[in-house]
C-alpha cells in the first residue's frame, strides 16, 4: 500500500514503514489481550468467590431444616432460571453490548453470598439463588461470546479453553479455602461474608481492564443475527436447523444433566459418610483442578482432531466414574472419581460449545452462546430435578446408579449423531 504525497505537478510513492503498521498491529493485539485478562479475572474472581461455600452449603441448607430432596429443589430455582434467561441474555448482550450485561451480572453475583449471610430460614436462600440465577445468565453468554470475538475463527477452541480456565482455576482454590474455612471459624455465615468480598473485586477488575474497550450499541435495534428481540424463536429455531448446533446442544444437555448435581449430592452423600468439610473440599477442588489442568490442553486438541472424539470419550468414561462413586470406601477414592470426573467435565462442555462457534458467523456467537447456556441450563435443571425426586424415595447411592445409566444412553445417542460434528 501508498501514500501518494504531492510537490507540484510530481507524484513521489512513499512506501508506508513497515514498522509502523507493525506497531499499529502490536498495539492491537496488546489492547485484546489486556480485555482478556479484565474478562478472565472477572471471572476468576466472581466465580472464586461463589465457590468458596461449595463444600459447605448443602450442609448449611440442611441445617436450616430443609431436606435433602429440597434441598435439590432450592438448586434448581437457579438452574430454571439459567434455562430461560441465558438465551435471553446471548441475544440482549447482541443488542445493548456485552460489557453492560456483564457489569450487571457481577453485582448481582456479588450480592449473594451476603443474602446467604443473614439466612435463618429457607426463604432467604430461595432469594439467594433466584439471585444468582439472574447473575449468571447475564454475565456467563455475554462474557463469553466476547472473549471468543477477540480470537479468529479457527482459534475459537482455544479461546474457549482458555476463558473456561477462569473459573476453572478459582473452583480449585473456592472448595478447599471454604472447607478449611468452615475448621477454623464459628459458622458458615462468617465465611458467606469473605465469599462475597471476594467475588465484589471482579467488579474493579473487569472495569478497570477494559476501560480502554468501547462498544458500539444498537439501543432497540438488534443487528446480525437477531434483528429484534420479538424474532427470539424464530433465530432459535434457525440456529437449531444446523446440526452441529444441534451436535453441541446434545452433547452440553447430556453433561449438564449428570454433572450440576455434583455440588449439591456429593457433599451430603460425603457427610453421610462421616467425612468432615475439609476433605469435602479437596474432592470438589480434585474436581475443578482436573478440569483446570486440562481445559487449555483439551481445547487445543480438539482444534486439531475434531470435537466428536473428546465427546464421546469425555461421556463413556463418566459412565465408570458414576457407577464407582456409591462404592467409595476411602477418602481418596472420593477424591480420585471426583477428579476423573472433572476431566470428562472438559472432554464434554467446552469441546460441545467449540462446535456451535466455529459453525457460525461472528455476528450469530451471543445467540449461539444463547443457544447454548439454555441446553446446558435445561440439561442442569431437569438431571437436579430426577435426582431430587430419586433421593426422596431411595438412598442418595441411587443417584449415582442413575447418572451412569443415563450417560450411557447419551454416549451411544452421540455416536450415533457423529456425521452432526461436522459443518
Amino acid at each position: 500500500m501508498f501514500n501518494l504525497p504531492k510537490f507540484g505537478n510530481l507524484l513521489i510513492h512513499t512506501p508506508v514503514p513497515r514498522i509502523l503498521i507493525s506497531k499499529q498491529a502490536n498495539l492491537m493485539d496488546s489492547k485484546k489481550r489486556l480485555v482478556f485478562l479484565g474478562i478472565w479475572g472477572a471471572t476468576f474472581m466472581a466465580m472464586f468467590g461463589e465457590t468458596i461455600p461449595q463444600s459447605f452449603q448443602p450442609l448449611f441448607l440442611a441445617e436450616l431444616g430443609i431436606s435433602t430432596a429440597l434441598i435439590g429443589l432450592v438448586y434448581n430455582i437457579r438452574n430454571i432460571e439459567q434455562s430461560i434467561l441465558r438465551l435471553i441474555a446471548g441475544s440482549l448482550s447482541d443488542v445493548f453490548g456485552r460489557k453492560r450485561l456483564i457489569m450487571i451480572g457481577l453485582v448481582l453475583i456479588s450480592s449473594v453470598p451476603f443474602i446467604y449471610s443473614i439466612s435463618w430460614d429457607m426463604w432467604l436462600p430461595l432469594v439467594a439463588m433466584f439471585v444468582s440465577g439472574l447473575g449468571l445468565s447475564l454475565f456467563f453468554p455475554p462474557s463469553e461470546a466476547y472473549a471468543s470475538s477477540l480470537y479468529p475463527p479457527e482459534r475459537v477452541g482455544e479461546a474457549m479453553g482458555k476463558y473456561h480456565m477462569s473459573w476453572a482455576i478459582s473452583s480449585v482454590i473456592g472448595p478447599s479455602v471454604g472447607g478449611f474455612l468452615a475448621l477454623w471459624l464459628p459458622g458458615y455465615r462468617q465465611i458467606f461474608v469473605i465469599a462475597g468480598l471476594v467475588s465484589m473485586t471482579a467488579i474493579f477488575i473487569f472495569v478497570f481492564l477494559t476501560r480502554g474497550d468501547h462498544e458500539k450499541r444498537n439501543g432497540d435495534k438488534v443487528s446480525g443475527a437477531t434483528k429484534k428481540l420479538s424474532e427470539l424463536p424464530s433465530t432459535v429455531k434457525r440456529l437449531l436447523k444446523k446440526k452441529p448446533v444441534v451436535a453441541g446442544s446434545a452433547a452440553v444437555f447430556a453433561h449438564a444433566f449428570c454433572h450440576w448435581g455434583l455440588p449439591m449430592f456429593v457433599p451430603l452423600f460425603a457427610a453421610r459418610l462421616g467425612y468432615n468439610e475439609a476433605v469435602i473440599g479437596l474432592a470438589l477442588t480434585a474436581n475443578a483442578l482436573m478440569t483446570a489442568i486440562s481445559l487449555p490442553i483439551v481445547g487445543g486438541i480438539s482444534d486439531r482432531v475434531g470435537r466428536f472424539t473428546p465427546i464421546a470419550i469425555g461421556l463413556f468414561v463418566s459412565v465408570a466414574a458414576f457407577a464407582l462413586l456409591p462404592h467409595v470406601q476411602a477418602a481418596w477414592m472420593l477424591i480420585a472419581i471426583m477428579a476423573l470426573l472433572g476431566l470428562c467435565a472438559v472432554l464434554e462442555f467446552p469441546v460441545s460449545q467449540a462446535v456451535m462457534m466455529e459453525s457460525l458467523p461472528l455476528e450469530d456467537r451471543g445467540s449461539a452462546t444463547g443457544v447454548w447456556g439454555m441446553m446446558m441450563s435445561l440439561g442442569g435443571t431437569i438431571g437436579v430435578f430426577a435426582m431430587s425426586a430419586i433421593v426422596a424415595f431411595a438412598p442418595i447411592e441411587w443417584i449415582f446408579y442413575f447418572a451412569a445409566v443415563f450417560t450411557l444412553v447419551a454416549g451411544l445417542l452421540i455416536v450415533a449423531m457423529r456425521g452432526y460434528f461436522k459443518a
